[in-house]
């Protein structure tokens, strides 16, 4: 049997004749060479990967924590009467609803055994005592509560006022508060006249849902926050009554005027909270009084919700106007 040849043309047109053996040396080189340019390629791709960031070791940023905003010239500590007006709820202003569970530690021993005044909406200034200080739980996950505290009187007085906020003696003054229940007929009509006229003549009322609903009184008190001032602070309230998910709306309000006048109130600060039962949170005032050197007027608000409670403090400024000027974390389970 003759060899395996193939005709090959030069470059001068020449035909010369390639062996088998020549051939196979020829596809064993083109085999070899592409199988190291998709080896270079592969490694080349490996290496051009990025890879990946070596761990540090550094922990994740804690949560920003809100500073409070109380003033301290108020005390470390605040009390709010319990049940019976020997029982209270032990405040620490210096926590908030920021502040984590680990960071959160009752120092009881600012409050044992330390005298105290109590104060009510009438006034108040009745000397007590703070006896046994027990509990307090601070779970995000489950129920967080104020400390305990038991309330020892010093006087008849005290034991049978119905007080409802305390501080460290010495560090706050009553004023007295008139509220529109105890007050003759003719002047708590006047006084409720007074304050719907104040709070639906208030510009940029954006509650669509209540407009054309009129509005009711709930509370209402009097006071002098200084000499010559008349002041009133108000919880008014327009109801809708849906059949399957009732709403309200709790407008709280401060106006003033000279003592002595007819002149209308003039509006020194407005809050509105609106919702159903279950996600309404409503102010009620607790008490009024002056706190601090030079003295400020403060009036104490308890915020109550539907699993939820905390206090605040409405602050009056130099120029007459009102600032909310501290809320406490949120109680509840």
């Amino acid at each position: 049997m003759s060899a395996l040849h193939v005709d090959e043309w030069d470059s001068a047109g020449k035909i010369h004749r390639m062996s088998a053996r020549s051939i196979f040396a020829f596809v064993i080189m083109l085999v070899v060479l592409g199988a190291c340019e998709r080896k270079s390629a592969v490694k080349s791709s490996e290496t051009s990967a990025t890879p990946a960031p070596p761990s540090t070791g550094v922990p994740s940023p804690r949560p920003v924590i809100a500073p409070s905003t109380w003033d301290s010239s108020a005390g470390p500590i605040m009390f709010v009467r319990g049940n019976t007006a020997a029982e209270a709820y032990v405040v620490f202003p210096a926590i908030t609803d920021s502040t984590p569970s680990d960071d959160v530690h009752f120092d009881s021993a600012l409050a044992r055994n330390t005298p105290v005044e109590l104060f009510e909406r009438a006034g108040g200034g009745d000397a007590a005592r703070v006896g046994a200080v027990s509990g307090g739980e601070w779970d995000a996950d489950q129920c967080i509560e104020w400390p305990a505290a038991k309330i020892v009187t010093t006087s008849v007085s005290a034991a049978s006022s119905g007080w409802t906020v305390a501080f460290l003696k010495g560090r706050a003054r009553a004023i007295p508060l008139d509220t529109i229940e105890t007050m003759a007929h003719a002047d708590s009509a006047q006084l409720a006249a007074d304050i719907t006229r104040l709070v639906s003549t208030v510009p940029n009322d954006t509650a669509r849902t209540f407009r054309g609903i009129p509005y009711a009184v709930r509370t209402a008190y009097r006071f002098t926050p200084v000499e010559g001032v008349e002041g009133v602070v108000a919880d008014v309230v327009r109801t809708l009554n849906q059949e399957a998910t009732p709403l309200e709306e709790h407008t709280l309000i401060v106006g003033e005027r000279p003592s002595g006048s007819n002149a209308p109130y003039r509006l020194a600060y407005r809050e509105v909270t609106a919702g159903s039962d279950e996600t309404l949170e409503s102010s009620d005032v607790l008490a009024a009084v002056m706190i601090g050197a030079p003295p400020h007027v403060d009036l104490v608000l308890a915020r109550e919700g539907y699993e939820s409670n905390a206090y605040a403090l409405l602050e009056r400024r130099p120029d007459g106007s009102w600032r909310l000027r501290w809320t406490s974390a949120h109680t509840g389970c």
